[in-house]
């Protein structure tokens, strides 16, 4: 693969397909409200389905981590294992979980994300962990620990997050195609778009949906960037 340029950076950092690993995590059937379940089941096979499709031109290998597999320990160790692969230069994750202000829900209940920060920090893996795109509601919230856990780049919507639909696949599609992340979060923020979607999933959640995307960490990240 020829190294990506920008007019004004010169020749950026070459990081290949064969040095990268995708880790999405998955798993909004578990919580959330018995109403919403068949929203979630669709959504869960979507977000694993739209990841494989559009991001397997551009990693070496994508691992899934989905249903009653998806406790915190596991999340933690699944990241430990992918960093520490010697062909892995630099780990990407996508988290499709359910957020609160302070916590994420897993399988096995609630975490907050300064503990996970403190894990991932004790493992010292900043030199391989590079982006985290979080779907979750609030992950606005979680994005500063997760930079400080050692991702150079982490993102999440400031409160309920209701345009996963088209943001999802939007990110994925400009972050595979060389652009910054910071173009693909603002493609996903697309005001049109988001104010139809917060608008209807206002009628269900009330005034605290807000689905803009917020970004933490090296808005100039690419999916040839270094982790570091």
């Amino acid at each position: 693969m020829s190294k990506v340029r920008d007019a004004s950076r010169g020749v950026l950092p070459n990081v290949s397909k064969d040095e990268r690993a995708l880790l999405v995590v998955v798993n909004f059937s578990t919580g959330g409200e018995q109403r919403f379940q068949w929203l979630y089941e669709w959504m869960d096979t979507n977000a694993v389905v739209v990841a494989e499709l559009m991001m397997k031109p551009h990693y070496r290998h994508i691992d899934t981590l989905a249903g009653d597999n998806v406790t915190s320990s596991e999340f933690v160790n699944r990241i430990i294992s992918l960093a520490q692969d010697p062909q892995t230069k630099v780990l990407d994750v996508f988290l499709n979980l359910h957020g609160s202000p302070d916590a994420l829900h897993f399988d096995d209940g609630s975490i907050t994300s300064s503990a996970l920060k403190s894990q991932l920090q004790a493992a010292d893996l900043k030199h391989r962990l590079r982006l985290l795109y979080s779907t979750a509601c609030y992950g606005a919230n979680h994005a500063p620990d997760f930079v400080g856990a050692g991702f150079r780049v982490a993102s999440g919507a400031i409160e309920v997050n209701a345009n996963q639909l088209y943001d999802y696949p939007l990110q994925l599609y400009h972050w595979g195609t060389y652009k910054t992340y910071r173009s693909a979060v603002k493609a996903g923020n697309d005001p049109a778009l988001m104010t139809i979607q917060d608008t209807l999933a206002r009628a269900f959640f009330g005034d605290v949906v807000n689905s803009e995307k917020i970004i933490e960490g090296k808005k100039h990240t690419r999916i040839t960037s270094e982790a570091i």
